[in-house]
Formats: C-alpha cells, structure tokens, sequence
C-alpha cells in the first residue's frame, strides 16, 4: 500500500466527519451553518491524529515529512486554514486571531524542524513549546478564539494533539510511541494498571468525602458509548501525549534514576487539576489524587513499552468510571 498515511486519513476523517456531526446535530440546535463548520474544521484533523496512530502510516508521513522542503508550509498552512474556516463559514472571521494562530503554528513546527537531536530529550525549545502549546488550552485561554457555537474544547484538543504529534514524532524524531493500534499486551497491563489506580485513589477519595458512589437509574449505551470515545479523543489522549509521551518520555532521558521523572511528571499531572475544584481543601484532595494517577498512567506507558495505547485507554476507562459511579 503506497500511500497507507493517505487512504487512512480519508477513511479517519469520514468517521469523524459522521460521529462530529451526530454530536454536532443535537448541541448547536440543528443550525447547519454550525454544524457544517464543526465537521468540515475538526474531522480532517481527527483523521490526521488517528491515522498518525499507524505505525507505518507515521513512519510513512514523516519520511515526507523530511523529504519535502515545502512539508512545513503544508502542514501548518493547513491546520491554519482549518483554524479559520468555522469564521469564514459563519460570518465570524477575525483576522487578527487567524494571522496570530497561523504565526503560533509556523513558529512551533518550524522550531521542531530545526531541532536536529539524534536523540530525545527535554531540552528547553521542547519545554517552551511543551508550554506554549498546552498552558494555554488547559487554562482555556485559547477556547474564546472560535466563534461561539462550535466546539472549542475537542476542536483544541485535536488541534494541539496534532501538531505535539508532528512535531515531536515528525520533525523532532522523538519516540513517544504514539501508536494507537491495541496489543494483547497492552490490554493486560491496562487492566493492572486500572486495578491499581481505583485501589489507590478510591479509598482516600471515599474518606475525604471528595468522592461518592452513585448508581445511574437507567444507562443509556449510545451516549455512554460516544462518552467513552470523547473522553479517548480529547481527555485522554492530549493529557497522555503531553505528561506521558513527552514530558516523562522526555525526562527518562535525562534521569538515570527512573523514579524522578516519575514522580515530577505526575505532579505535574497533578497540579494541572488544580483549577478544577473551588475550595482549597478539595483542589489539594484534586491535586493529590490526580497525581496517584498519574504514577499509574506512567507505569502503564512503561510496562507496556512506552506505549501511548495502554495510558491512554487507562486513563480514558478511570475517566469514565467516575463520572459514571463516583461524583465528587
């Protein structure tokens, strides 16, 4: 198959195009305007980031990526297209935004393309673009920035997952092991990791009143379902890109004593949930039991061999055992 990245990305963005749609039809109150610049904005590049899960669909991408001296324009070109487009299509353009994402973009994966280490890692250009990219969507500073009516959180979360992917695996070479095809392997150590996280978390949780049990009347499978799969695209995956693939890989590289990379990933994890509770009590119970999780999310990523699969569908499965049995 000469062109696995291509066929892929279409067959991607078609399923993303169906599911944003669904979802899409039933929030923006059947506007087709609205609807129509959700799915043409966000699922080419959910088709983008799913195909990138291809280990040989990467490994084909990035060879073009290294081979074609207009990549660069290309791709960050494309992504800004994509960034303006729900403007254009709903009356809304702001050029002033657009000229200032396009230039973020530009600036970001050029820096990646520059970057010619042989080996990974965390260097300062990758911390500073590590921030750059993530403090601004986790503070939601960046979500005001679309037109109202389109979704800015997954229209973010896809977008800088995308560029973090290739820029970091793309230009940078670094191996992160974004590769989102399961292994036997993988599914067993989730299942571990997912036994060790609730044995740990829950308990204190329980006790600090943070967390409390609750059993849904009735369970409603295709909305439980197209949770699961949110909480995968745009919870899960971004968090474990950035805090596993990047900011822990990137640290074992540095530390020969693999504990310390560990522990300051995960208390970065944890400080990242500071924002997400009121009360100073509860944001320190948030903080603490994000960044227990965040041990369990890295291990999974090591065990199964630097694998983003395994971390992300533990955390995406934690995810979605709170919201649905535990409220805090």
């Amino acid at each position: 198959m000469k062109n696995r990245f291509g066929i892929l990305w279409i067959i991607w963005t078609l399923v993303g195009a169906a599911l944003i749609y669904g979802i899409t039809i039933v929030e923006s109150t059947n506007d087709i305007t609205l609807v129509t610049a959700n799915v043409l904005s966000l699922s080419p590049l959910l088709g983008i980031l799913l195909a990138f899960g291809s280990v040989k669909a990467s490994r084909q991408f990035n060879d073009w990526l290294h081979r074609d001296q207009n990549s660069l324009n290309y791709v960050a070109g494309g992504i800004s297209l994509l960034f303006i487009l729900p403007g254009l299509l709903t009356f809304k353009f702001d050029p002033y935004y657009s000229v200032i994402f396009a230039a973020i973009v530009f600036a970001v994966l050029g820096t990646f393309k520059q970057v010619k280490n042989i080996e990974f890692t965390l260097t300062w250009s990758d911390l500073a673009l590590w921030i750059l990219l993530w403090i601004p969507f986790d503070l939601r500073w960046s979500l005001e920035l679309l037109p109202a009516g389109i979704d800015s959180y997954g229209w973010w979360s896809i977008a800088i997952s995308v560029i973090a992917v290739i820029g970091w695996s793309g230009y940078r070479g670094a191996d992160i092991g974004f590769n989102l095809v399961p292994k036997f392997k993988d599914i067993r150590v989730v299942l571990i990791a997912m036994a060790i996280i609730m044995a740990f978390v829950v308990p204190p949780g329980l006790i600090t009143g943070f967390l409390k049990f609750t059993v849904p009347e009735s369970y409603d499978i295709p909305k439980l379902t197209i949770h699961f799969v949110g909480l995968f695209l745009t919870v899960a995956l971004p968090e474990e890109l950035f805090f596993r693939g990047i900011l822990l890989r990137g640290l074992d590289q540095m530390f020969s004593k693999k504990w310390i990379p560990l522990v300051i990933s995960s208390l970065a994890f944890g400080l990242m949930h500071w924002n997400n509770a009121g009360t100073l009590s509860t944001q320190i119970t948030y903080v603490a039991l994000a960044a227990i999780a965040g041990v369990g999310y890295g291990l999974a990523y090591r065990k199964s061999g630097n694998s983003l699969f395994a971390a992300i569908l533990v955390h995406t499965l934690v995810d979605w055992v709170w919201k649905l049995f535990l409220a805090g």
